[in-house]
């Protein structure tokens, strides 16, 4: 080998390893340290999750797309540190300028977070928000995320199973537990009015007995379920995780139903850094 090509070939090495950190380092050990960010005072009840990784870029791409979906993109500026987004925030919804004082707000007026996984590469987040106005109410959204990028991961990236073949299985498992709830609505002989308006609100076919989603055949002009988004996803250690749950009026809102719906990771195809999660804790289940 020449002196040329012995130097080129050093160089090209050198690139190599200085590129593996960002992109090819092993996963198995990384965790994510996390810190919670809170509002100014006693007047913000929000409680927003912050990593603290040792490359801070990928820290910073992470925890601009928490607060990007907790308190929406065209309110986070991508150069503002987590305590003005927070200041901004609270002021936006809990202070009078006229009046010069806070109130209860309006809006997102809290916010709070669980850590579902924070392992081997791979952190997933269950977001709450409570929502203040004429009718308050509490919903959540998930974000997960590669601890070694700081890509927001897709459903494409954790499970190799087909979109279509998971929707069909989410249709068959929001109708049963839809005609389970109904089924005990009818034997506690709840108000009949609330019944029906929870069979409308779900799009429910008496003749049939089943939700009528957006994608199933029939006319257009019937009313028809929205479907289950299937990258409002999350993961733990043990289960792949989808949800769905059209939020009722809070007169019924004792009607809902639970919205979350649990695959264990031998009923889906792992992929990528979710398979050594799988892998690991189910060695870890007990044998039947």
């Amino acid at each position: 080998m020449s002196l040329i090509s012995v130097k080129q070939w050093w160089v090209a090495s050198l690139l190599v390893v200085a590129i593996l950190p960002a992109n090819g380092q092993n996963s198995t050990g990384l965790r994510a340290p996390l810190v919670t960010a809170t509002g100014p005072g006693n007047v913000s009840r929000y409680k927003v999750p912050q990593v603290r990784l040792a490359n801070a870029a990928v820290s910073k791409r992470i925890n601009q797309g928490i607060l990007r979906r907790v308190f929406g993109s065209e309110n986070v500026d991508a150069t503002a540190a987590v305590a003005q987004v927070l200041q901004q925030a609270t002021k936006a919804c809990c202070w009078d300028a006229e009046a010069r004082q806070w109130h209860a707000g309006q809006g997102l007026t809290g916010c709070d977070y669980q850590v579902l996984l924070n392992e081997r590469g791979l952190l997933s987040l269950e977001l709450i928000q409570e929502f203040t106005g004429a009718y308050s109410y509490e919903g959540t959204d998930h974000l997960t995320f590669d601890l070694r990028t700081g890509k927001q991961l897709t459903l494409a990236d954790v499970v190799a199973d087909p979109p279509a073949q998971l929707q069909r299985r989410m249709h068959g498992a929001i109708t049963r537990r839809l005609g389970e709830a109904l089924r005990t609505m009818e034997t506690e002989q709840l108000d009949t009015a609330d019944v029906a308006f929870v069979m409308e609100r779900n799009s429910w076919d008496k003749a049939a007995k089943r939700i009528r989603f957006q994608s199933d055949p029939g006319l257009t002009n019937e009313d028809r379920a929205t479907e289950p988004d299937l990258e409002n996803f999350a993961l733990t250690p043990q289960e792949f995780r989808l949800y769905y749950g059209p939020v009722l009026p809070h007169v019924v809102q004792n009607l809902d139903l639970d919205g979350t719906y649990h695959f264990p990771y031998a009923r889906v195809q792992p992929r990528g850094l979710l398979v050594p999660v799988a892998k690991a804790h189910s060695a870890a289940l007990p044998k039947r």
